[in-house]
């Protein structure tokens, strides 16, 4: 298993997309998952795209969140979702990426793509 980092600053009523996890002839990838924690729950929501087909669509309430305007006791939850499961195939010459869609509040995420090289 391979891990890439992804950090995606939202915008304001905007949809910021990472550079993505490529998948090439020479090393072809399939995306087992993606790990994943919000800046903060502003009713926005994350997107996965492999190129132009959206493959997920998540309110950004469902994952995990690291709310540093919280006290200094913050426990992080156990009820929201970190790792999100994808597996597919991406073909050659194509990318995965992850999105966020925010409204007037923006919201950033952080994470990791979860991948394996394939033959």
């Amino acid at each position: 298993m391979f891990y890439k980092l992804f950090r995606v600053t939202g915008e304001a009523n905007k949809t910021i997309f990472d550079d993505g996890l490529v998948s090439t002839i020479e090393e072809p990838k399939k995306i087992r998952a993606i790990l994943i924690t919000v800046s903060t729950y502003n009713n926005n929501t994350i997107e996965g795209w492999i190129e132009t087909n959206r493959i997920l669509e998540i309110p950004d309430e469902c994952c995990s969140t690291k709310d540093f305007t919280t006290t200094a006791t913050y426990y992080p939850p156990t009820t929201k979702i970190i790792r999100i499961p994808i597996d597919e195939e991406i073909k050659p010459g194509m990318a995965f990426k992850i999105a966020i869609n925010s409204g007037a509040s923006p919201t950033s995420i952080n994470g990791s793509y979860e991948y394996e090289k394939v033959s």
